[in-house]
C-alpha cells in the first residue's frame, strides 16, 4: 500500500488547539501500517474521538477515498472548527461535533480512533478551557481513558476495530484485561520511545 501523506493543516487562528506532536505522528504511522487491514474491512462509519487538529481522521478519510462517513468529536469548539478546515484543505469531508467523548451518539461505528489525554496529572488538572484538556489524564493518566473504555461496547460494531494510543504509565495490561472481559482481543500495532515517554498504539477488536 502507498504511504499516507501527513495532511495539510493550519492552526494559526486556533491557539487553543493541540499542535500535532510525536504521539500524533506515531498514530499516523500506526494507521499507515494498518492501511491494508483498514481498507479490506471497508468501514462505513468512522469516528475519531478528541480530534484536535483533525489530521488523523483526515488521513483516514483520504485513505478510504470518501467511501465512508467520517465523524469527529472534541470537547474544544476550536478543535471542531479546525478539524472541518483540515478535512476541507485535503479535499475530504468530516462531520465534527462538540461533545464529551461520544455521549450524544446513538449509532455504532466500524472504526474508532482515539489519541486520548494520557499524561499522568492531578485530577484537578482535567477540565477547564485550556490546552490541558488535550493532555491531562488525571490519576495514572487513565481518568478519560476509563470513561471511554466503559462506552466502547455501545459504540463499536461487533465487526469493528478500535485503535487506542497509550502511555506505559497507563497500566496497559490492566486496560487489556478490562477489554478482554468485554470480549475484545488486542494487538500491538506500534510502539516508540520518545524523550520522557514510551508510547503504544493498540488495536482492539472481536
Amino acid at each position: 500500500m502507498s504511504q499516507i501523506p501527513t495532511p495539510f493543516y493550519c492552526l494559526k487562528d486556533f491557539p487553543n488547539v493541540y499542535e500535532p506532536s510525536e504521539d500524533t505522528h506515531l498514530f499516523l504511522d500506526a494507521l499507515e501500517k494498518e492501511q491494508q487491514y483498514i481498507v479490506n474491512k471497508q468501514p462505513l462509519f468512522i469516528c475519531e474521538i478528541g480530534s484536535g487538529s483533525g489530521i488523523l481522521i483526515t488521513a483516514l478519510a483520504t485513505m478510504l477515498k470518501g467511501h465512508c462517513c467520517c465523524f469527529a468529536t472534541d470537547v474544544n469548539p476550536e478543535a471542531c472548527k479546525v478539524t472541518k478546515l483540515t478535512a476541507k484543505m485535503n479535499q475530504s469531508i468530516v462531520e465534527s461535533v462538540e461533545m464529551n467523548l461520544t455521549n450524544m451518539f446513538r449509532c455504532k461505528f466500524d472504526l474508532i480512533i482515539f489519541n486520548p489525554p494520557y499524561v499522568v496529572t492531578d485530577s484537578d488538572e482535567i477540565g477547564g478551557r485550556g490546552l490541558n484538556r488535550a493532555y491531562a489524564g488525571g490519576m495514572s493518566g487513565r481518568e478519560i481513558i476509563d470513561k471511554f473504555l466503559n462506552t466502547l461496547p455501545t459504540i463499536l460494531s461487533n465487526s469493528g476495530a478500535c485503535y487506542l494510543l497509550l502511555l506505559k504509565e497507563n497500566n496497559i495490561d490492566e486496560i487489556k484485561e478490562l477489554l478482554q472481559e468485554y470480549g475484545y482481543k488486542n494487538e500491538l500495532v506500534i510502539q516508540r520511545k520518545i524523550p520522557g515517554e514510551h508510547l503504544f498504539v493498540y488495536k482492539f477488536f472481536k
